[in-house]
């Protein structure tokens, strides 16, 4: 079945009916953060660092996708481009204010939390990302951001949702909504890549080498933050067991009993089977 691009279906089903429907379950948990953060310097420091990572990678995707829509070839392409700039617009904005809350709790500002967590390929990639964007390549935008940055992140919002619903309900609402458009701008961006793609071989190859290129490059940055903040997690857990104690990684199984290692390998292993489905949705498996 084709897909509906049109601004019209969006508001609809978007804007009218998902986003509505959040903001009424935000309003009903309210926004304050919680005691227990406030009273565990630990656990503040992670939610802290967490939203951070949110935040970085919400701008990246906002500024690529806001440039995006001056290069649309197609009227399908630009129109998704429009959503999901919007789309990232919102998403940036409300991490962004719970970053600000968490920071000035922590008696920080939002730049010193930001930095902190933007390490050095990270930050190489992102770069690529907008001087791709900026060169003026439509597909090479959008293989950068929606089919690797976005799709290789995207498997972790699950994670992340399991992780603070015990903790910080609120952010959790706030990760499975941005969860729900980020599934939408992979899967829609891998639909418009392929079409684009579908009657020239040449410029095909040439992007799924970018995108195998890519991919390396972010998998050593995924590799760097998921040992990083599954360890952070693991030793919070641990140190707060009365909240943790029903808090899942994954269905059926409870962080506090699964060990580090193993954790690490199943979120890599689903980072994997998830972006390889993408990619071959793409065609540029």
């Amino acid at each position: 079945m084709a897909i509906n691009f049109s601004i019209s279906r969006w508001l609809d089903s978007v804007v009218s009916d998902q986003w509505a429907r959040e903001g009424r379950a935000l309003d009903a948990l309210g926004e304050d953060l919680p005691e227990l953060i406030l009273s565990s310097a630990p656990l503040a420091e992670v939610h802290r660092l967490d939203l951070a990572l949110f935040v970085v990678f919400e701008e990246a995707s906002l500024r690529v996708s806001g440039a995006l829509t001056r290069l649309a070839p197609s009227v399908d392409a630009l129109n998704f481009s429009a959503q999901q700039t919007l789309d990232e617009a919102r998403h940036h904005e409300v991490f962004r204010r719970r970053l600000d809350l968490a920071s000035a709790a922590c008696g920080q500002g939002l730049a010193a939390s930001t930095e902190a967590i933007l390490i050095p390929p990270l930050r190489s990639f992102i770069q690529r990302c907008y001087e791709v964007a900026d060169g003026g390549s439509f597909i090479d935008g959008m293989v950068l951001t929606n089919l690797v940055l976005e799709g290789m992140a995207h498997p972790l919002y699950s994670y992340e949702e399991r992780y603070w619903k015990p903790v910080d309900p609120y952010l959790a609402r706030l990760v499975r909504g941005a969860f729900i458009d980020e599934t939408r701008h992979v899967a829609f961006g891998a639909d418009v890549v392929r079409t684009l793609l579908l009657d020239d071989p040449a410029r095909r190859a040439k992007a799924a080498a970018l995108c195998a290129e890519a991919r390396l490059a972010m998998r050593e940055v995924f590799s760097f933050y998921v040992r990083e903040f599954v360890g952070l997690f693991d030793s919070v857990a641990r140190l707060h067991p009365e909240v943790f104690a029903d808090a899942e990684m994954a269905p059926g199984r409870l962080i506090t009993a699964t060990p580090y290692e193993e954790q690490v390998a199943m979120i890599h292993a689903s980072i994997d089977k998830e972006h390889a489905r993408l990619i071959a949705r793409a065609g540029l498996d």
